[in-house]
């Protein structure tokens, strides 16, 4: 029974994080509640750290901003979610329900002790894992 306790302590992954499909909808529902600190919590620490510098009241004053952002959010639809390996991951989303067709399509995962958190295209540890993913052949880029 006590290594069942120890293990259970030792998993520190939330529910809310456990793909990255689960993320988003605790994303989606932060931005519907005004839950800033639920929002902080689905972001990556690198996408806090390189997007707003690791502070929440940037945050905040970005989504004050630009309110019309949370109904581009809440609009969009899941096409496919694809975990690249248990590092990294991203989901594909219709394109009928972006803001415009300019919109990337994509939301990038990185997983976290906590479990999968959004993160940016311009992650520099989203860059390493895909590198390493792609050599060790867990992923290979679409060729058009």
């Amino acid at each position: 029974m006590g290594l069942l306790i120890a293990l259970a302590a030792c998993n520190r992954e939330d529910a809310a994080y456990a793909t990255p499909s689960a993320t988003f909808r605790t994303y989606k529902k932060a931005l519907v509640a005004g839950d800033l600190d639920l929002l902080w919590s689905c972001l990556s620490t690198s996408y806090r750290n390189t997007v707003y510098k690791g502070d929440r009241a940037a945050l905040t004053k970005a989504w004050q901003e630009h309110p019309e952002q949370l109904q581009t959010v809440l609009r969009q639809e899941i096409t496919q979610e694809k975990p690249i390996n248990n590092r990294i991951g991203y989901l594909l989303f219709d394109p009928a329900t972006l803001s415009s067709p300019q919109a990337s399509p994509f939301f990038y995962f990185i997983r976290e002790p906590e479990g999968w958190k959004i993160t940016t295209h311009l992650d520099s540890l989203f860059h390493q894992e895909l590198e390493q993913a792609i050599a060790k052949g867990e992923f290979k880029l679409p060729i058009d």
